[in-house]
């Protein structure tokens, strides 16, 4: 899927005439990197009303997608708010479209995320960055500690707040030998949230083993 412009009215906050700006309504993070650095910093559909100078954010419908770390996510309009209900059966529905036409070939087997505004997918953004951090830290400890390391599925790890790397068992296949050996890189020094919450998880009775890629 490829980023789009489109063409539409921005109303700037103090009233003054509308006027048209060109803004981003699809944003295909990981083919386009820097609009990714552009919503972290602010920066995206970001318009300045001729008449007053006010920089502003266009308040348009997005759509952001990041195909390797499996994240879709509809940024919907601040002052639709209210229309919410009605916009998660529109986002439902055009997501089978997506899934089923210009994103056939990715096989997408998770949900997309919506939230209002792009301060709202900026702070998405933000906590995916410190994730992926702590989860290079958990990778790079286990690595150090002669363990072999496992990428989680994105989406998985997203949902059950798993870092996105965590280390091979030394031995067995159940939930059980996960948690043993993600315990011991944990013994080791590291401090991870994410992967204590992993070796929480798989310790439970019945866990299911984690998804991987």
């Amino acid at each position: 899927m490829k980023s789009i412009k489109n063409q539409g009215q921005a109303h700037c906050p103090h009233d003054c005439e509308p006027f048209e700006v060109d803004y981003w309504s699809i944003v295909s993070a990981d083919q386009d990197p820097d609009l990714k650095s552009a919503v972290l910093g602010g920066e995206l559909n970001l318009v300045q009303c001729p008449e007053c100078g006010t920089f502003f954010h266009h308040d348009g419908d997005l759509i952001y997608f990041d195909a390797p770390a499996e994240l879709l996510v509809f940024v919907f309009s601040q002052k639709d708010r209210e229309k919410e209900p009605e916009l998660l059966k529109r986002m439902q529905h055009d997501y089978g479209i997506i899934k089923n036409t210009l994103l056939k070939q990715l096989h997408m087997d998770y949900p997309p995320v919506s939230v209002f505004g792009l301060d709202a997918l900026k702070s998405i953004l933000q906590e995916e960055e410190i994730n992926s951090f702590e989860s290079e830290a958990v990778a790079a400890s286990a690595a150090a500690q002669g363990f072999g390391v496992i990428r989680l599925k994105p989406s998985y790890a997203r949902e059950h707040h798993f870092p996105y790397y965590v280390p091979a068992p030394a031995g067995g296949k159940e939930a059980n030998s996960y948690a043993v050996t993600a315990s011991k890189v944990l013994q080791g020094g590291l401090k991870s949230k994410l992967l204590r919450n992993f070796v929480d998880h798989m310790s439970q009775e019945g866990a299911d083993l984690p998804l991987t890629l």
